[in-house]
């Protein structure tokens, strides 16, 4: 299994590391989705965000970006474990029912049929947190998926931390994923309400959305409608408008 991670370590410090890791992860323990973060001081950075449909990486880093922002200081158990991993690599499994937090639950679960999620944590300088996710077709994480998982633990979190010593940064965004992040960042949308309105603004209609991120066309409409209410806009013109003044030097 650790021979899997030569891909991945050749990789290190470059673009191809997110999509390298997400093989891995899914090869080794069934992930669909998985996301890294690092911490240096009170709030994570996005270190990794990415799904095994890379049409869905859009809403794995917004729904990442929105956990860092907005979920982090509110979820208690990763909290509580990251303070236990000072001397070790620490795992927890959690499934998306186990999470109180109605809001959190939804905008980083619920959105993206996430069902569970599977974590690593250490301390350190930066501290690494890095997770696998399940999505809702998949079902849970079966006992071999986790005893992989652990496994790697030790390997894949000196990988990581070597990745996020290389980088000033986090790895470069799709032009979709750049566009719905900045939506978020800026006028409050949910992943996918974000998700929704920069896939409209590279030119696809709801049912060319709806097909590339697995919704309904009629969720695709809500998620439109949400959105335009939002940023003030009915029109796709006026969401061309909005985003060129959030995108503008003034704004920025």
């Amino acid at each position: 299994m650790l021979d899997g991670l030569a891909p991945l370590i050749s990789r290190i410090g470059t673009a191809d590391f997110g999509p390298a890791l997400m093989t891995l992860l899914h090869a080794s323990c069934g992930a669909d989705l998985c996301s890294v973060f690092t911490l240096a001081g009170t709030k994570p950075g996005v270190l990794v965000a990415e799904s095994r449909d890379p049409e869905a990486s859009a809403f794995a880093r917004v729904a990442s970006l929105r956990y860092a922002q907005r979920y982090w200081r509110r979820d208690v158990a990763a909290l509580s474990t990251l303070g236990r991993a000072h001397r070790s690599v620490q795992i927890l499994k959690r499934p998306a029912r186990g999470i109180r937090d109605v809001e959190y639950q939804h905008e980083c679960y619920t959105e993206g049929s996430v069902t569970e999620r599977l974590s690593l944590y250490r301390r350190g300088a930066p501290s690494i947190i890095a997770n696998a996710y399940r999505e809702r077709d998949s079902g849970p994480f079966h006992a071999a998926h986790t005893q992989a998982f652990a496994d790697l633990a030790l390997c894949l979190h000196a990988v990581l931390e070597r990745h996020a010593q290389l980088l000033e940064a986090a790895p470069p965004l799709t032009d979709s994923a750049a566009l719905a992040q900045r939506l978020s960042e800026s006028a409050d949308l949910s992943p996918r309400e974000a998700q929704v309105a920069a896939l409209i603004m590279a030119g696809l209609d709801q049912a060319e959305i709806a097909l590339r991120i697995g919704l309904k066309t009629s969720s695709v409409i809500t998620y439109r409608a949400r959105a335009y209410q939002k940023l003030g806009v009915q029109t796709r013109a006026g969401l061309r408008d909005r985003l060129d003044a959030l995108l503008s030097p003034r704004s920025a």
